[in-house]
């Protein structure tokens, strides 16, 4: 859940001068190695709306059915598994302008920013969207996430961000 959290503070920093777009959607592979070298990996999508918040929904279709949206105050995991809802208050408010305040580039298309004790380092394609995220999280994990089919600035319906979920799912407060 941390490394979800990290992520989402670094995804909405990113085009070809590290400025917020105003919306992306994208597929996403995501794997995760803790410090055992056992790695797992994620498969989905994630949908970004700038709608005077940062609102992100991260749709993970494989290896489990997840979930996850957040305005940056709240974070909402909609388990299809094992069919329960859990919300939890952010303790910090996400702060992109602090991430792109540090951001430095090491190429022309790598940059690199040290946010919180994190470091992360972003890569982005020739078209200068987005394309690879790498860091390890506060549990010691690395984490590496490649985007393909980066769609910047396009409309998104807002129902979109919403998490949603059958009322029969338990419901946890974090």
């Amino acid at each position: 859940m941390k490394s979800l959290l990290a992520l989402t503070l670094i995804l909405g920093t990113l085009n070809a001068t590290l400025s917020l777009p105003k919306s992306f959607e994208t597929s996403f592979v995501q794997n995760i190695t803790n410090d055992k070298g056992k790695t797992i990996e994620y498969q989905g999508e994630v949908v970004f709306q700038n709608m005077g918040q940062d609102l992100f929904k991260w749709s993970y279709t494989a290896p489990t059915q997840k979930e996850v949206c957040t305005d940056g105050i709240q974070l909402t995991v909609v388990d299809h598994d094992l069919e329960q809802v859990s919300t939890y208050l952010i303790q910090e408010g996400i702060d992109l302008k602090s991430i792109l305040d540090v951001a430095q580039p090491i190429t022309t298309r790598d940059y690199k920013a040290v946010y919180k004790d994190v470091e992360y380092l972003i890569t982005l394609d020739a078209q200068n969207q987005l394309q690879k995220v790498v860091y390890v999280d506060n549990l010691d994990n690395k984490v590496k996430i490649i985007f393909s089919n980066m769609r910047y600035n396009g409309e998104i319906d807002s129902k979109r961000l919403e998490c949603t979920a059958p009322q029969e799912y338990d419901i946890l407060k974090g």
